[in-house]
Order: structure tokens, then C-alpha cells, then sequence
């Protein structure tokens, strides 16, 4: 699968409805930046998700390291080998907003996650906001999709 990697192929994402997000979606790159510079990969290089929407409005989405079926029995799952979370979405603009009802990550609950939408081809960009750090620097995350399956 080829990743569009400039916006010279992306579309004006203020036409995007609901109808364009849903379905399946696997993960083809999650990178993260500090003060708008590449950071890391947070699970890897090779890290694999799968994003879905329904017609229902509901979303889930999961992330995992691609070795993340190596651990060990009984070992722990932190938020930086596995993160998923589920709830409602809406589109506002070019923003697609999930409205947390399930998450790995206790404290996402009963938030909004807002995430820019940047349609690159076939392809979708969600963009988080930048969040201030602890040491101050602003940190921002990029997930890249391709869509696997069509709802009607």
C-alpha cells in the first residue's frame, strides 16, 4: 500500500460527512512530534491499529506494538505497548470529535478527543492537538489510515 506523504493530493476536508469515515480503517504510520518536529514512533515503526465508525455514530479504535503477542503471560499492558478506547463521534468541520466512553487510559474518559481530519487520496490523516508536556514542549501525534472496509 502506497502512503501519500505530501498535501498536494489531499482534499478540502469542510465537505467531509459521516458517510466518508465509515467503516474499517487499519493504521499505516503513527508519528508523533515535539514542537513541531518528528519525535517517534510510539509503537514502533511497524505499530498496528485498526479504527472503525458506524452508522450509529459509534467509534473504537485500538493501537498495539506489532510484538505486543510476544509478552510474557501476566505481564503488564501499559498505554505504551497497547491503547484503545471507544464512545460516540461527530463531525464538526474539519474535525471529527470522539467522545470517550471506554479507554485504556482512565483519565480519557468522558473527554472529547478532537482530531483534524486531512484527506490525503483514499487516505485519511487524523491530526491530534498540540497538548504542553511536562517539560513544557508541545506534543502533537499524526495516524495515518487506509480504509479496509466500506459500511453502506
Amino acid at each position: 500500500m502506497q502512503i501519500i506523504k505530501n498535501n498536494k493530493d489531499a482534499k478540502m476536508t469542510n465537505s467531509t460527512n459521516m458517510t466518508d469515515l465509515l467503516g474499517t480503517w487499519e493504521l499505516l504510520a503513527w508519528r508523533s512530534y515535539r514542537d513541531g518536529e518528528f519525535y517517534k514512533f510510539p509503537m514502533g515503526e511497524d505499530g498496528k491499529g485498526q479504527l472503525i465508525y458506524t452508522k450509529e455514530g459509534i467509534m473504537s479504535g485500538f493501537l498495539m506494538r506489532a510484538d505486543f503477542g510476544s509478552e510474557v503471560p501476566g505481564s503488564d499492558t501499559k498505554a505504551s505497548k497497547c491503547l484503545s478506547y471507544a464512545g460516540k463521534f461527530r463531525i464538526e468541520g474539519d474535525e471529527v470529535i470522539h467522545d470517550v466512553s471506554l479507554a485504556t487510559i482512565p483519565e480519557w474518559m468522558g473527554t472529547p478527543l478532537i482530531r483534524t481530519m486531512e484527506w490525503r487520496g483514499e487516505q485519511l490523516l487524523l491530526k491530534t492537538t498540540p497538548q504542553s508536556g511536562r517539560d513544557g514542549a508541545k506534543y502533537s501525534n499524526e495516524l495515518l489510515w487506509s480504509r479496509r472496509e466500506t459500511v453502506l
